[in-house]
């Protein structure tokens, strides 16, 4: 398994931002993702491709909707509910192709608010 924490320094935030989170899982999480504010995280170190589970850690109040691409990989459209707390994570998981080496996963809404990312696993 990997696990990569969203507020890693090593990922890049354009226009998303971290916010102290004492529930989540390192104390914060990244937020603001929506619109031209995404999120991408880096996965290094990938042994082999092939498909994996995602899942993905986040929190929201509302029904929101988050977009993940892998590498250059095509985009899933998820619509997450959460726990209805940004104080509760909530946790949700999908099949996506991994390639070999150092990749990156992008979390957006190019059409509105996404929920707040606190962590990723692969599996």
């Amino acid at each position: 398994m990997i696990a990569v924490h969203a507020a890693d320094n090593g990922n890049l935030r354009k226009g998303a931002r971290i916010i102290e989170c004492p529930s989540c899982d390192g104390g914060r999480r990244v937020g603001y993702i929506g619109g031209p504010n995404t999120l991408a995280i880096r996965v290094p170190e990938v042994p082999v491709a092939g498909e994996r589970t995602l899942v993905i850690v986040y929190e929201t109040v509302v029904l929101r909707t988050l977009k993940v691409a892998v590498a250059d990989g095509p985009v899933h459209t998820l619509t997450l509910a959460g726990a209805g707390d940004y104080l509760i994570p909530a946790r949700t998981s999908l099949s996506v192709y991994l390639p070999a080496g150092t990749t990156w996963i992008r979390f957006f809404n190019d059409a509105g608010d996404a929920p707040d990312i606190n962590r990723i696993e692969l599996r």
